[in-house]
């Protein structure tokens, strides 16, 4: 009888995916698993991530000239639940850090056309919580004459 409970703890602690959940420090239950609604799962917790499909769309900003000397680097982090069909829910946006509020804004209002292959778990489609991340380095060139080229600089490392 004792073989045979310690044969049982050895599979179960064996487990491919409770090993990787173990060693990332991933929480067992789903996010959303103590209120009523879907449930939403973090990118450990899955069989399968949500990962970007198609190109994704273009920002409609421009830099600050006003704010740019040498350069600069303009960085937002957003969070956001991918749903099962892949497209990300509006209300679940939020900002993890923005540098530039005119740059963040930009990146936020992308984030509505962003598309998915939804995450999987056991096979079926579940929501995700997934990161989405936007920096650009831009470099400002100031030439003496309009008719020389350019200095060659490279832009900053952001």
């Amino acid at each position: 009888m004792r073989l045979l409970l310690f044969c049982g703890l050895v599979v179960l602690a064996s487990s491919p995916l409770a090993a990787q959940r173990g060693r990332r420090g991933c929480p067992d239950l789903p996010t959303d698993s103590l209120s009523s609604g879907p449930l939403v799962y973090k990118a450990c917790q899955v069989d399968r991530e949500a990962k970007p499909r198609g190109i994704a769309p273009r920002l409609d900003w421009s830099p600050p000239l006003n704010e740019l000397r040498d350069g600069g680097c303009f960085r937002a982090e957003y969070e956001f639940v991918v749903d099962t069909l892949g497209v990300p829910e509006p209300g679940t946006v939020r900002d993890v850090s923005v540098n530039n509020s005119s740059f963040g804004e930009a990146v936020k209002d992308v984030i509505p056309r962003l598309r998915y292959e939804p995450a999987r778990l056991r096979g079926a489609p579940v929501r995700q919580t997934v990161a989405y991340k936007q920096t650009v380095g831009v470099r400002r060139v100031v030439s003496s004459s309009p008719y020389a080229p350019p200095p060659s600089s490279r832009p900053p490392l952001c």
